[in-house]
């Protein structure tokens, strides 16, 4: 499990270091953030897309989260990759950030079926897997400097989940508040 993700920070962050300094501020970011738009914890690399000015950039990120399954009858896994795009204003070594995203959420559940050829007998659980899309929001404090080097950030994410049969998620539209903590290198 670790494997997978080591592997793809070292790739992402090899492929984009070539290209990292422009006028000796940092373009991309690798983080790990606890709680937030990949539920637990996930694993994130940020690229800056567009600047306007000193103060003023646009930024996209993506990131990873594998969580164990939720299943009684099988050992799984729950793999989460959230999408986001922020504006981050900065004073300096001082960021305001404001995000909106998406995170795909793969999981798997118990799927039995019933029906004329197995009425009589006990049906088979089998897994399903399943997907689910849910949306996120991000208001963010980041320490980060602009020549690079450590980050660090605190936030609040509202994940807003659509209607989940079977689930706590009962409404049409489902928030839940959560809190994000970020540390990260910045190159």
């Amino acid at each position: 499990m670790i494997k997978p993700i080591l592997f793809t920070l070292v790739f992402l962050t090899t492929c984009f270091a070539v290209t990292s300094q422009e006028e000796g501020s940092s373009k991309n970011t690798a983080y790990f953030e606890l709680l937030g738009k990949g539920i637990y914890y996930s694993f994130n690399y940020e690229r800056e897309i567009y600047r306007i000015d000193e103060k003023l950039a646009f930024n996209g990120s993506v990131g990873l989260s594998i969580l164990p399954g939720f299943t009684d009858i099988e050992k799984s896994k729950d793999r989460l990759f959230p999408f986001e795009i922020n504006a981050k204003y900065s004073f300096g070594k001082h960021h305001v950030v404001l995000g909106y995203g998406t995170t795909l959420w793969k999981y798997k559940v118990l799927d039995i079926k019933i029906d004329n050829s197995n009425i009589g007998l006990a049906p088979e659980p089998k897994l399903k897997e399943m997907k689910e899309w849910f949306a996120h929001l991000a208001l963010e404090y980041r320490y980060q400097k602009p020549e690079g080097g450590l980050m660090a950030k605190i936030g609040i994410s509202p994940l807003f989940f659509d209607y989940m049969a079977n689930s706590a998620f009962t409404k049409n539209t489902n928030t839940q508040f959560s809190i994000n903590l970020g540390i990260g290198y910045s190159f």
